[in-house]
């Protein structure tokens, strides 16, 4: 198991979850916990991500880590610009760390081989594979001790990998690339389409709903369809989509949309789990 040292604070811990892009022209989620924070995935510039950190607070060395979840350039733009300057590790497993750490420099890594779980500060985070088109692509499902964060983008296909933390997580961030219509009848050239709907490619509306479908539980979740496409997908059609297809398996739970370029969706937990975690550690 890999660690990195442990940041403590006297006041109880918060947890937030901030989405600051998931699209094509860049992906990257902010989970902050008790003052301090990680990201996944770094696919903006370094002078955008910076500035998105600095107005939420952070500052070099808030930062236990930039978890990457695979290679492709929309995921790691900045990545090795903002280790260097927040003074924060880069994440991941040899195969993605060796294609992305590769203009010399000095920037600290922690590696690890999927599957192990990696301490970072108070994160406990746990690395699963994933189907899609790159050297060996992971999802992370992210624990606080009360509260555990999913994000599962570039998805070629539903593995049965992807059950456990899609049904354990509070909060869900899962691909909606397509609508399969759309990018059929689009204008993608044939090898685009047949690359993103094939199993290395991108999970479909519909595959995102029989994913959630297959795993809800009766505790609430909440899902951010997220890496929709500008051109084969929109807003309205994903959750739509999602939600009529979910409605036919007599479940309806909270849904909503990331945006593609911009920040757009926070979470925060309900007031009344926070309210019993309180409880309980004041309890002990």
């Amino acid at each position: 198991m890999c660690i990195v040292p442990e940041h403590t604070e006297e006041e109880y811990p918060t947890l937030r979850v901030t989405c600051l892009a998931s699209g094509s022209s860049g992906n990257s989620i902010l989970v902050e916990y008790n003052h301090r924070a990680i990201l996944v995935d770094a696919g903006l510039s370094t002078r955008k991500l910076l500035a998105l950190l600095g107005e939420r607070g952070l500052r070099p060395g808030s930062l236990d880590g930039i978890l990457l979840t695979h290679e492709h350039t929309d995921h790691t733009r900045g990545a090795e610009g903002a280790a260097v300057r927040m003074e924060a590790p880069l994440v991941g497993n040899p195969p993605t760390l060796d294609r992305v750490c590769l203009t010399g420099r000095a920037v600290q890594q922690v590696r690890f081989s999927t599957g192990e779980p990696v301490t970072l500060g108070s994160f406990e985070v746990s690395s699963v594979p994933v189907s899609h088109d790159a050297a060996s692509p992971v999802g992370y499902l992210v624990d606080t001790g009360d509260m555990r964060v999913a994000v599962l983008t570039d998805l070629g296909s539903v593995t049965p990998e992807l059950i456990e933390p899609v049904s354990s997580a509070d909060l869900v961030v899962l691909e909606a690339n397509h609508e399969t219509r759309r990018l059929i009848e689009g204008p993608y050239p044939q090898h685009l389409k047949r690359r993103i709907l094939s199993d290395r490619g991108h999970l479909s509306n519909r595959q995102s709903a029989e994913l959630i479908g297959m795993v809800l539980r009766s505790r609430p979740q909440t899902f951010w369809l997220a890496h929709l496409s500008r051109t084969n997908n929109t807003k309205r059609e994903a959750r739509s989509g999602v939600l009529r297809y979910l409605a036919g398996e007599g479940v309806a739970p909270e849904v909503l949309i990331t945006d593609r370029d911009r920040p757009s969706l926070v979470w925060e937990p309900p007031s009344d789990d926070v309210q019993l975690s309180l409880l309980g550690s004041m309890s002990r």
